[in-house]
Formats: structure tokens, sequence, C-alpha cells
């Protein structure tokens, strides 16, 4: 909540000091809201058995149960990075995303991995015309969805570093320059750029909002939590091959991004940010998360199945349940999954609620985890399986 304050008031006062103070102020008046509404809300516990709320949800939404295909490419220490992009459609919008790729000036080699994904407008032809250049991999498969193109990329990237790309956005011709260096320079896991989030309605670009990040921690995360404070979006960063080499997005769910948060930033020991715009994130009509966005669709409920995958990998992969994790994983089970679930009818969402307050029971770890205010109000929501102190604590996170 406190972000979203803080990138409303950088996009008018262009300071970002001013609107660090900006934002922290209008969310103390959103505090004093909630102690109101608070004082006002009526107690409605929901218990109930998880074993017979996930058959019920079964019923409406099987669970997809999809599992990644993980090869290994040797990695080659000339390519210092693997860029991949992903591609499903967008004919008239993908040549300017490659070139924005290719005409980088940088010093670092990299190689460019193409996956089409079994496009129907004619965009497989305009990958096919980039499959003769020396620094491009060109694929095409059968259409698997995103988290499936991006497994093939990663499946086949020789890179020391890894790095995404959608393909209806554009890139700054130092993106690569500038990650590159503040990840070498600092021997970081992951380096992150800013990025523009740019509105567009019938092709015309009606708002661009800057995501450029403050110095000091906005939303009082503490530790190595505080990599939380930034996007879990796959692009404008890049990764350690290391991270990735037990680890890959899971297909044929929705919210295929999730794995960011829980498995890639819980993972990571350094975390750089750059606060300079490289990336143009393009939203509009047609985009995916729209679609994501109808929370009447019963595919929503993917926001709980996926879940159950990825914190079993955490725990194979050994990744502490500690301060980031479970920070991250009481996000996941309140402001991530609530509003994408709020469409759908109360039963579903009280077997919804149930399945949460399980999870979070099974992986809250036994040493007491310093929390910021509102996740502690959303962990005694879930504990107690309090769902209106949990809804009303979603709204102001």
């Amino acid at each position: 909540m406190i972000h979203g304050f803080y990138f409303r008031f950088l996009k008018v006062t262009h300071s970002i000091w001013i609107s660090v103070i900006l934002a922290k102020l209008a969310y103390c008046a959103f505090l004093a809201k909630y102690c109101l509404e608070r004082f006002r809300l009526k107690k409605r516990i929901v218990k109930g058995n998880p074993e017979e709320a996930k058959r019920r949800i079964q019923r409406i939404h099987p669970d997809s149960k999809g599992s990644p295909d993980i090869q290994h490419a040797l990695a080659d220490e000339q390519i210092d990075l693997s860029i991949i992009i992903p591609i499903y459609n967008y004919a008239d919008l993908i040549e300017t995303c490659i070139e924005s790729v290719l005409n980088q000036k940088t010093r670092y080699i990299f190689e460019l991995i193409l996956v089409d994904d079994g496009s129907t407008d004619g965009a497989q032809d305009i990958v096919k015309c980039y499959a003769s250049r020396s620094n491009v991999k060109v694929f095409f498969q059968k259409n698997q969805g995103i988290a499936g193109a991006r497994n093939t990329g990663l499946n086949h990237a020789a890179g020391r570093y890894i790095m995404f790309v959608d393909c209806d956005d554009t890139v700054e011709e130092d993106l690569v320059e500038t990650l590159m260096s503040k990840a070498q320079q600092t021997d970081a896991d992951i380096a992150m750029c800013s990025h523009n989030l740019v509105k567009e309605r019938d092709g015309v670009v009606y708002n661009a909002v800057p995501n450029i990040y403050a110095d000091c921690d906005l939303s009082g995360y503490h530790g190595n939590a505080r990599i939380l404070n930034y996007a879990g979006l796959p692009w404008a960063k890049v990764y350690k091959r290391e991270l990735w080499e037990n680890v890959r997005f899971l297909p044929g769910y929705w919210y295929e991004d999730t794995i960011i948060h829980a498995l890639l930033f819980t993972q990571c020991k350094k975390f750089t940010y750059v606060p300079k715009v490289c990336y143009q994130y393009r939203w509009y009509e047609k985009n995916f998360s729209h679609t994501q966005g109808n929370t009447g669709n019963p595919k929503c409920i993917d926001r709980y199945w996926m879940l159950v995958p990825i914190l079993e990998k955490a725990r194979e992969l050994g990744i502490d349940n500690g301060e980031c994790f479970y920070t991250m994983l009481i996000k996941h089970l309140s402001a991530y999954y609530y509003p994408t679930i709020s469409g759908l009818d109360e039963q579903t969402i009280d077997d919804l609620f149930v399945l949460a307050c399980d999870l979070l029971k099974q992986y809250k770890p036994a040493q007491t985890v310093k929390l910021p205010y509102m996740l502690r109000i959303t962990e005694k929501a879930l504990l107690e399986g309090d769902i209106n102190l949990w809804k009303l604590a979603i709204r102001y996170q």
C-alpha cells in the first residue's frame, strides 16, 4: 500500500524524497482509517477440515499439477548473459522488442534466446528471420504457456547470468551494460533496475508511471526480507545462473511468476538495485494480466494450487525458513491471494481461507520472526481463523 502511494506521488513530484515523505504521511492517515474500521469489525471465525476444503475446490477447478522439465545446457564462460524472450503472438510488437535487445550498447557478450510458443498470428515468421544471427537461438514449440516457453529458454541458456524480457515490452539500449556492470561490481545474485509502467489504450499511451524505488525502506521489512520491497517480476533483472539450477516456472498455472518471490528472492544472498529506468513495461487491454485479473474465473484458484508445490520445492532446496521466507509466505497468503479470488462465491473463499491458514501453520518457523505491523495483524488473523480481520489487514498492507 505505501509503495502505491509513493509511486503515485513520484509521478507528480519527480522527487524521490518528497514522494517518500508524502507516502508515509498518506499511509499514517490510512492507518487511522484502519484503526476505526478495526474498532467496528466483527469477528468471523472460519474453521474447517483442510482436506474437505481441498476436495471442494478440486471440484470447482482441479490442480493442474504442472511439472517442469529441467535440463541443463553446458555453461559457456565466453557468454556473460542469456536473454530469454518467450513469444506468443504480438506479431505487431515483437520486432520492436527484439531489436531493442539486439541494439544494446555494451561490452558484455550476450546470447538472445527466442522461444515461439505456438504463435498463430504470423509472429513465428518474424522469429525465423533472426535464426541466422550468430548470437541468437530460436526455438519453436507447441503452446505450453509463458512458463513453458521461459523454461525452454532456461534449458538452453549458456550464459553466466540470466535475463527475461517479455515480447510486448521494450528495453533501453543500456539495460545490459547497467545491470551486468552492477552485478559484477557487487557480486550480486540478483541485480534489478527501474521500469516505466506504460499504459496504452487503442494504441495510444495515456499514462507512464516510473517505478523507481526509494533508498529507504518504505514498508518496514527487516533484515534480508527487505528484498521483498521490490517487484517480484521476472524481467528488469539479471540473475546468477546458479539460482536457476534446480528451479523452473510451473507450467499450466496462472501467476507463474510467484516463484520469483518464493524461490529466487529467498535464495538470494546479495541483491542490488539501480534506480535507473531501463525497461519499458507495456500495460494495455490485450495484456494477459487483465485476464488473470478476472477474479470470477475459477482458474484464479491456481493462486492456491501453485503455492503447494512451490513451498514443497523450497523445503527441497533447503531454503531457510526464516525472516525473508516467512514474510514472503504471509504476503502470498494475503495481499497476493485474496484480491485474485475475491470474485468467487463465499463458500469457495472460505475454503481457500482455510487452506491458507493450514499452509501458514505448516510453514511457520519455530523462532519468532519480526514482521511489519500489518503483516503481524495478517498473521494473527490466519492463526486464529478470523477471515474478516484477514480481509481488513489485506486492504491496509
